[in-house]
């Protein structure tokens, strides 16, 4: 019977994990963008009097915070963080068995481009002016 090498099984593991939630990061924009449009139409209309427009915006900020909006936005972010990663791992382990030469220059760069997202990580630590964070900032 057949049976895969192991470092496929890992590969396929990773690749797959990685296109679900990319997928799911996909999906989840999608759906806040279409909440945030329903908020701008809901809250702002042009017929309203600015009163009756600041307690309907009220009443909504409410139930944004109370059911943690803003996480679900901050979590974009960092879900495609770890997509991307899972993807280069795998990509990682596929060509280490591949083929060595291509594994040296696509190492190269991935480990360049750690590198910088984590100098871009610790940056606003260091410099409290930076425009540059990471999720993990």
């Amino acid at each position: 019977p057949f049976s895969p090498p192991r470092y496929s099984i890992w590969v396929n593991s990773l690749w797959f994990l990685s296109l679900a939630i990319s997928l799911t990061c996909a999906l989840l924009a999608t759906l806040l963008q279409q909440w945030a449009r329903q908020y701008v139409r809901i809250t702002q209309p042009p017929h309203y009097s600015p009163h009756k427009r600041a307690r309907t915006r009220a009443f909504f900020a409410d139930g944004v915070d109370k059911l943690h909006l803003p996480w679900a936005v901050e979590t974009l972010p960092t879900l495609l963080h770890i997509s991307l990663s899972l993807f280069f791992a795998g990509l990682l382990i596929f060509l280490f068995n591949i083929d060595h030469t291509v594994f040296s220059v696509v190492v190269w760069w991935v480990g360049f481009s750690a590198g910088v997202y984590v100098c871009i990580t610790f940056m606003p630590i260091f410099r409290h002016d930076s425009p540059y964070y990471t999720p993990l900032s």
